[in-house]
């Protein structure tokens, strides 16, 4: 019995009258297609492989239940009807077919669909690469939409991470203070302030050292700055004790065995200005603190430098009491709520800051940075959304007028983020007659004739 088709093809030849499809319904067909294949396809391989091919070989009887742990093609086009997009018409199947071969091929054979990959899930820098790889490493687990390029989307992390994120943010920036915690509480803030205090105290108490005119005038520019303070410029503790030190220069300097170009400045009043500066931040008169702690450092690291005896000690907590100091900044900032960090806003407040490049290990520029330029949010904080010059143009396509790539769960995955990676390290792969094969001309074709 000669073979008879039982449907028609699902690609049909440009048609010449007035119904012919639009170029745009075409791209939006095959934009479709590479959606589907993208996100279904690891459930169709899935399918194929696990119930497919043993029922074929009649090892397995078929069932109606769900089989698969991914999605398939059939499930994600369900997904697209509930928020209203409708699967292309009969007159441009064949796109939409050459956009599923594109998709389901991505993630295995990333270069044979970059451009598609692109469209889809937007591709990042070499350093927007680096900063993600960084956190990475770290532990974070990244949504590609808020790594990419182009209009990035502030995002908790991958889908179903946002918790394990915070969990690791909160764990990382406590330990920058010395003592790791669950939560950032104000405190565990202040706790770390008075305890990292004390350890200073020790040092300081009874003793007389000598420091450099580095730090001598960052003592002058602490006293500047609390008398622009409005309302504080003749009260602040801060600056009684930094004028009180400025004024003892010329007394102490003159002492035996100082160093030339050195002068010698009491340990008591340098944490005497120190818990000046600790209580002012929390008395609400300043959101600043950690700029003014820079200065105090510069004290501390002349200390270091001109005292070998002391210099290991110091060199462990000032990195420890700097970060308390920035906490407690980004905590007046409502950085922090429920004991949750946000990497996001603690970016926002250290940029621009003097400080922001440092690279010491001890410190949490490094957090900042990477949430700054990964849009890293905290699990109490609302995730963005795609600004109109940055809507996804299968969105666009389809008539949507939405980010769809950053709507849809599958797009937003680890398994996303790591084809984002492949976009950018990834040269396309040519394989002869494939197109031949699988119909993936079909687009290139029809719309380069047009």
């Amino acid at each position: 019995m000669a073979f008879k088709e039982d449907k028609p093809s699902r690609f049909k030849p440009d048609a010449i009258d007035s119904g012919e499809p639009k170029l745009s319904e075409k791209i939006g067909a095959g934009l479709y297609g590479a959606a589907t294949g993208f996100v279904g396809g690891p459930g169709e391989l899935e399918e194929f492989g696990a119930y497919t091919v043993p029922q074929f070989l009649g090892l397995q009887e078929p069932s109606t239940e769900r089989k698969t742990l991914f999605p398939t093609m059939p499930d994600v086009e369900k997904g697209l009807a509930k928020i209203g997009i409708k699967k292309p018409r009969e007159e441009v199947s064949g796109y939409q077919t050459a956009g599923e071969v594109l998709g389901g091929l991505a993630p295995s054979i990333p270069g044979l669909a970059k451009s598609a990959g692109k469209a889809l899930i937007g591709t990042t820098t070499k350093e927007g690469e680096r900063v993600a790889q960084e956190a990475e490493k770290l532990g974070f687990k990244l949504s590609p939409s808020q790594v990419r390029a182009d209009a990035p989307i502030a995002e908790k992390g991958a889908t179903g991470f946002d918790v394990a994120n915070q969990e690791l943010a909160n764990k990382l920036v406590s330990k920058g203070t010395g003592k790791e915690a669950e939560l950032v509480t104000a405190d565990f803030i202040g706790s770390r302030l008075k305890d990292l205090g004390e350890e200073f105290n020790k040092l300081y108490k009874g003793k007389t050292f000598n420091i450099d005119q580095n730090a001598v005038d960052a003592i002058r520019q602490i006293s500047a700055k609390e008398a622009n303070l409005p309302g504080v410029a003749v009260t602040s503790p801060v600056k009684q004790t930094a004028d009180k030190i400025i004024n003892s220069f010329d007394i102490l300097a003159r002492q035996p065995g100082a160093k030339p170009g050195t002068f010698a400045v009491e340990g008591e009043a340098l944490q005497k200005m120190r818990n000046a500066l600790s209580e002012s931040a929390r008395g609400g008169s300043r959101t600043d603190a950690h700029e003014i702690y820079n200065l105090l450092d510069e004290i501390d690291a002349s200390v270091a430098k001109n005292h070998p005896d002391v210099a290991e000690k110091l060199n462990k907590i000032r990195p420890q009491y700097r970060n308390s100091i920035v906490l407690e900044d980004l905590y007046r900032a409502n950085g922090i709520k429920q004991g949750n960090v946000s990497l996001d806003k603690l970016g926002r407040i250290m940029t621009g800051k003097r400080d922001v490049v440092r690279r010491n290990p001890s410190d949490i520029d490094n957090l900042a940075e990477m949430g700054k330029e990964l849009n890293l949010k905290a699990r109490w904080e609302q995730s963005g959304k795609a600004s109109t010059a940055g809507q996804d143009f299968l969105g666009k396509a389809l008539g949507t007028g939405a980010d769809l790539a950053s709507s849809l769960t599958g797009l937003k995955s680890r398994l996303a983020r790591q084809a984002q990676k492949r976009l950018l390290t990834t040269e396309p792969k040519k394989i002869p007659g494939l197109s031949k094969l699988t119909g993936m001309g079909v687009i290139p074709g029809q719309l380069q004739k047009e």
